[in-house]
């Protein structure tokens, strides 16, 4: 009976010994068709991102007056505010970039940094001998569930910090201490960058927190979180990393304002503003539907048990405590989702591959490390990188992104921005929440109503009671001295009613106030006051005015009978600026039947 055991026992090992290793060719290659997809995927042009611009602007300022703001330096009635730009790094990154290569550099940097971040999480589960095609898969899923989250914003760099952090600690812990106990050394270095560039450096620090707590705990107890491949530290091992955590701790306050740029960001934080701010909200929320986004996310948190079993299995206190402290991190907020994915991403995966490895079935196996799982996901990755030039994928998914580089001037009112330069448009703005930034960036001696910085609930306050001409708005005008009004809604087109339920119906019929410029996404005003009295005798739209067109048509039908020389004059000037703007060629067609009746 033993001699049959033995024969079939061998069988088996022969049969497993059969089955073959995964090809290193195939592997690579799966890897460059994956990087080539990620650098598609996150190049895309700038859309209604105007934080990138206030972020050009604090680095201009911060270069040239070779100072780091502790007040706000661009709001006309902020002004003077406390405001702490704590990614300052950021800033003057990104302004660097610019004077090198325009929008174009930085748009760049953030399609090669994504392609670092993937790379190096794929050489980090390759340590742990993950499967090629079970990396790359599940690579790809984080891909997907993250992208609402490759704008061109500080938060990049957190994200690079998170995986830099990762390789090392985990390097450290699972690989070779030896090898990679130096490298343990650069964490402060690390902590000191990302402390002057972004937030999470604070996720940052409950990563380095995890790590040495738990490696405390298993010093203390090994019996219960020690195994022949997850050994405790030595006392020396375990005293360095403290240091090290402490040195990093204290890094966290090696910047312009120590202590007082937390206290600022938290303070931040319970802005009441941020209550009506999409991505403050609960990811579990039920007045949100975030689509795919949000049920990749689930799938991600609930793929935690996966990680708590392997934790279990492996007596992996570290595994086990990284999921639930990010866990409950996430689930505070949806701008926190991404972190949580892209942190946990290695546990989980690293979880699915243990699972997989205790399948003993030959033909699994020989699918698993062969090449055919490989090359469909391939072909598959081959085709979407197709559809991305063109925009079809992002069609196919009902998601608004314009693949490409520079500016989408169909969200960022590029044109009204050139016609006030053309023109010397200067003075007191009430500009729209998405300009602030822009209007900072193109006009340095200007200073904005507000911006995306939302440096408190006051201004935000204001600027919503005046957006929808809540009683005495119109004092609260004269009292900032408001003599020109920028207005953005790259939706107008597809929801023109809202110009009569907001501020613009009150510009428009006021004859304070005239029409310099319109398109099928911005509007221009200025006061009708003698600074202004050139350009307005130039550019004044007095018939061809799209709110009277749209909501007193009888009146825009008469002022076009009535005035049928000015309003030949500004169809033309329209048709050489704007010929095909949708409102301008549904008010040409209106216009020109009326104008041939005459």
């Amino acid at each position: 009976m033993a001699k049959v055991k033995n024969k079939a026992s061998q069988q088996t090992k022969l049969k497993n010994d059969a089955v073959p290793e995964e090809n290193k060719f195939a592997a690579y290659g799966l890897l460059g068709v994956f990087l080539v997809l990620v650098f598609f995927a996150v190049s895309y042009q700038i859309s209604g991102d105007d934080d990138l611009f206030w972020h050009l602007a604090t680095g201009r300022y911060i270069v040239e007056n070779k100072v780091v703001p502790d007040k706000d330096v661009f709001g006309h009635i902020t002004s003077g505010t406390e405001w702490i730009p704590f990614e300052w790094g950021w800033d003057i990154l990104t302004y660097g970039l610019y004077n090198i290569g325009g929008y174009n550099a930085i748009l760049l940097f953030r399609s090669l940094a994504f392609c670092f971040i993937f790379l190096l999480l794929y050489l980090l589960l390759r340590k742990f001998r993950v499967n090629s095609f079970l990396s790359i898969f599940a690579l790809f899923v984080l891909l997907v569930a993250i992208m609402d989250r490759f704008s061109p914003r500080p938060h990049i760099l957190t994200y690079i910090f998170f995986v830099l952090l990762l390789y090392i600690l985990l390097s450290y812990k699972y690989i070779d201490k030896e090898k990679y106990a130096k490298r343990l050394y650069f964490i402060p270095v690390i902590f000191l960058l990302w402390a002057n560039s972004h937030m999470g450096v604070l996720a940052g620090g409950l990563i380095l927190f995890v790590f040495t707590i738990s490696e405390t705990i298993t010093y203390f107890k090994p019996t219960s979180f020690t195994s022949s491949e997850i050994k405790a530290l030595s006392k020396t091992e375990l005293r360095n990393l403290w240091i090290i955590s402490i040195v990093s701790a204290v890094m966290l306050l090696v910047n312009p304002h120590g202590i007082s740029t937390y206290v600022y960001a938290y303070s931040h934080t319970k802005m009441k503003m941020l209550e009506s701010v999409n991505e403050w909200q609960s990811p579990f929320s039920s007045k949100l539907d975030f689509g795919f986004i949000i049920t990749l996310y689930k799938i991600f948190i609930f793929s935690g048990i996966l990680v708590l079993y392997y934790a279990f299995k492996k007596k992996d206190l570290f595994f086990a405590l990284m999921f639930i402290s990010f866990a409950i991190y996430s689930v505070r907020a949806i701008r926190f989702t991404v972190d949580y994915e892209l942190i946990m991403s290695v546990f989980i995966i690293i979880s699915i591959s243990y699972i997989f490895s205790q399948i003993r079935s030959t033909g699994f196996r020989k699918l698993y490390n062969g090449n055919v799982l490989k090359g469909v996901l391939a072909v598959f990755f081959i085709y979407i990188i197709a559809l991305i030039p063109n925009n079809e994928i992002y069609q196919k998914i009902q998601y608004y992104r314009i693949s490409g580089w520079g500016i989408n001037a169909d969200f960022i009112p590029v044109q009204l921005f050139d016609f006030m330069k053309e023109n010397n448009i200067s003075g007191t703005p009430y500009n729209h929440f998405g300009t602030g930034g822009y209007l900072v960036w193109n006009f340095p001696n200007e200073k904005n109503f507000i911006d995306s910085r939302n440096l408190n609930d006051e201004i935000h306050s204001e600027y919503n009671a005046i957006m929808v001409m809540q009683p005495g708005f119109e004092k609260k005008l004269e009292e900032r001295g408001v003599d020109y009004v920028v207005y953005l809604d790259p939706d107008l087109i597809r929801r023109p009613n809202d110009l009569k339920r907001l501020v613009t119906s009150y510009f428009s019929t006021n004859k304070k106030w005239k029409l310099l410029f319109w398109d099928d996404k911005s509007m221009l005003f200025v006061k009708d006051v003698p600074k202004f009295a050139d350009v307005i005798s130039k550019y004044e739209y007095k018939v061809i005015d799209p709110y009277d067109a749209l909501f007193n048509k009888a009146e825009f039908e008469n002022g076009i009978r009535l005035n049928p020389d000015t309003a030949r004059l500004e169809l033309k000037r329209k048709q050489e600026s704007d010929p095909n703007g949708y409102l301008f060629q549904n008010l040409n067609a209106s216009a020109n039947k009326i104008l041939q009746g005459l």
